[in-house]
C-alpha cells in the first residue's frame, strides 16, 4: 500500500504480470519457511484415555522459550513497527499532498480534507485494531514463561485472547466498508429514502383521512 500510494510511478516497471507472480511466489515461500517450526515440533500425541491430538510436542522449557519468542516476534514485535511506519509515511504524504494543493487553489477545502480525515480515522483504527488483538496473546505467551501453576482465570484469558488474535482479519473489511465514504454516502441515500417513504405514508393517511371527512 504505502509503495503504491505513495510511489506510484517509480514502480511502473515492477507492475508486470511475471513480476506479480515471482513477488507472490516468494511471500508463499517466505510464509512455508516462517511456518517450518510448526511442521517440526507439531506430533500425534497420545493420552492416557486413549485418545489422540495433533499438538506442539515441546518437552523441554528451552524449547516452549525460544518458540514463544519465535512465535512474538515474527508475528507482533516484527509486523507492528513496520505496519506503524508505512501508516505515518501514507498519512504524511497524504497530508503534505493536500497541503500543497489547498495553497495553490486546486480545489476547495472542505471536501478533501474530509477525505483525509476520514484516511487517518480508519489508518487509526486498522492499528488500533491490530494492537488490541494481537497483543492480550503475546502478552500472555510472555507471561506463561514465568508461570509454573497456571490457574483457571489464566486459561480463560487465554482462549480469549486466541479469539481476539483472529479477529482483526475480521474485523478490518468491516472497517473498510463502515469507514469509506461511498458506504456513509449510501446509508445517507437510504436513510432519506425510508424519511421520504414515510412523509409519503403519513400524506396518505391525512389525505385518506381529510377524504373520509
Amino acid at each position: 500500500r504505502y509503495l503504491a500510494l505513495v510511489q506510484p510511478f517509480r514502480l511502473t516497471h515492477l507492475r508486470t504480470r511475471s513480476k506479480t507472480i515471482r513477488a507472490n511466489l516468494c511471500l508463499w515461500v517466505a510464509s512455508l519457511i516462517l511456518m517450518f517450526p510448526v511442521w517440526v515440533y507439531s506430533k500425534v500425541i497420545k493420552f492416557k484415555d486413549g485418545l489422540e491430538s495433533c499438538a506442539f510436542d515441546l518437552t523441554s522449557p528451552d524449547d516452549v522459550l525460544w518458540y514463544t519468542l519465535y512465535l512474538t516476534i515474527t508475528t507482533f514485535f516484527f509486523p507492528l513497527p513496520l505496519i506503524v511506519i508505512c501508516y505515518i509515511l501514507i498519512l504524511c504524504y497524504t497530508w503534505e499532498t493536500y497541503q500543497q494543493n489547498k495553497k495553490a487553489e486546486s480545489y476547495t477545502t472542505s471536501i478533501p480534507r474530509q477525505r483525509v480525515m476520514r484516511l487517518t480515522k480508519m489508518v487509526f483504527a486498522l492499528v488500533s485494531v491490530f494492537v488490541v488483538s494481537a497483543a492480550p496473546f503475546h502478552v500472555i505467551q510472555l507471561v506463561n514463561l514465568r508461570v509454573s501453576q497456571p490457574t483457571l482465570t489464566f486459561y480463560v484469558s487465554y482462549y480469549i485472547s486466541i479469539c481476539l488474535s483472529y479477529a482483526s482479519s475480521s474485523i478490518n473489511p468491516f472497517l473498510y466498508i463502515l469507514l469509506s465514504g461511498n458506504f456513509q454516502k449510501r446509508l445517507r441515500q437510504c436513510t432519506n429514502v425510508e424519511v421520504r417513504m414515510a412523509e409519503r405514508d403519513v400524506n396518505i393517511i391525512e389525505n385518506t383521512l381529510k377524504s373520509s371527512f
